[in-house]
C-alpha cells in the first residue's frame, strides 16, 4: 500500500482475483440450485397431474383398425372432463418432461462453459500477478537495502514490498511494523526458520548455510509429504552449488515438480539477489 493509502497494482490485482473466485462460486451455486429446483418443480406436477387422472380413470393405449397405437383416456364414470381435454393435458406433461431434459442440458453446458471461463480467468490473472511479482522482486530485492534488527525483520520487511497477502495482514495500519510470524517449526525432517500463515497458506523461509541440488530435493521433498497447505517458500542462502548456478536450474527446478512457489534467493552483506523467481 502506497503512503497514501491508494492499493498498489499488485494488491488490487489480488483482491480482483479473490472478487473472481467469489463470482465463480456464487454462479455455479446458483446453477446447482437452478438446476435442482427445476427438476423438483417439474417432478412434482408430473407427480400430482398421474394422482389427479387416477382419481377420474386411466389412459391406455388402444390399437384402431389399421394398427396405429392411440391414446384413450378411460373415464370411470360420465361425469368428468372431457375425454380430449385430458388427452390434451397428458400431452403437455409429456412436451413439460421433454422440455426439462432440455432445460437440464442447457443448464449443465452452462455450467460447465462456466467453470471453464472461470479456471481460464483465473490462470490469466494468476499469470499478470506472477510477472508482477516477479518485477517487484528484482525491483526491491536487487536495488534496496533490507531494513530490520535481524535476518527475520530484514526478509520479511523486504518480502512485504513484494506480495500483498502479507501486506494484508499488516491491515494498511502504519503503526504496526511487524508480521505475525513463528519461528524454529518442524515440518517432517525439516527445521523452519520462519512460518507466517496467510489466507493462501504458509509464506516460509528457511536461512542455509549452503545449498546443493540434494540438499534442495530433500527439502521440497519433506514439504511436499507434509500435505501442509503452502504460499510459496523462500530459500536464503550465501553460497549455492555450481549446478544451481549454471544453465542446468531450470531443469532442475523443474523436476522437483512442486506444487508450490519457491524462490531462491543469495543472501550478502548488502542485501539479496535472487538466483531463481518461480
Amino acid at each position: 500500500m502506497s503512503d497514501n493509502g491508494e492499493k498498489s497494482l499488485a494488491e488490487k490485482l489480488d483482491i480482483a482475483i479473490e472478487n473472481l473466485s467469489v463470482w465463480h462460486r456464487v454462479t455455479l451455486v446458483m446453477v446447482i440450485i437452478g438446476l435442482l429446483s427445476l427438476s423438483v418443480v417439474i417432478s412434482l406436477s408430473q407427480y400430482y397431474f398421474h394422482q389427479e387422472i387416477s382419481k377420474h380413470g386411466q389412459i391406455i393405449e388402444i390399437k384402431d383398425e389399421s394398427g396405429n397405437v392411440e391414446l384413450v383416456f378411460d373415464p370411470n364414470s360420465d361425469d368428468i372432463f372431457s375425454t380430449q381435454s385430458i388427452l390434451n393435458l397428458y400431452t403437455t406433461q409429456v412436451w413439460l418432461m421433454a422440455s426439462n431434459g432440455l432445460v437440464i442440458g442447457l443448464l449443465s453446458f452452462l455450467f460447465l462453459w462456466i467453470t471453464y471461463r472461470g479456471h481460464a480467468y483465473r490462470k490469466e490473472l494468476r499469470a499478470i500477478e506472477n510477472q508482477l511479482i516477479r518485477q517487484s522482486y528484482l525491483v526491491n530485492f536487487e536495488t534496496s537495502i533490507p531494513e530490520g534488527n535481524d535476518r527475520i525483520d530484514k526478509i520479511l520487511n523486504h518480502s512485504c514490498l513484494v506480495f500483498p497477502e502479507l501486506q494484508s495482514l499488516l491491515g494498511g495500519k502504519t503503526d504496526r511494523k511487524k508480521l505475525p510470524y513463528r519461528v524454529d517449526q518442524t515440518i517432517g525432517r525439516q527445521k523452519i526458520d520462519v512460518i507466517v500463515s496467510t489466507k493462501r497458506g504458509d509464506f516460509i523461509v528457511k536461512f542455509f548455510d549452503y545449498v546443493s541440488v540434494q540438499t534442495l530435493e530433500q527439502f521440497t521433498d519433506d514439504l511436499a509429504k507434509s500435505g501442509k497447505a503452502i504460499f510459496r517458500v523462500l530459500c536464503i542462502s550465501k553460497n549455492y552449488d555450481e549446478q544451481l548456478q549454471s544453465s542446468q536450474l531450470s531443469s532442475i527446478m523443474q523436476r522437483l515438480n512442486l506444487d508450490f512457489d519457491m524462490d531462491l534467493i543469495f543472501e550478502d552483506e548488502q542485501g539479496y539477489s535472487m538466483l531463481w523467481i518461480n
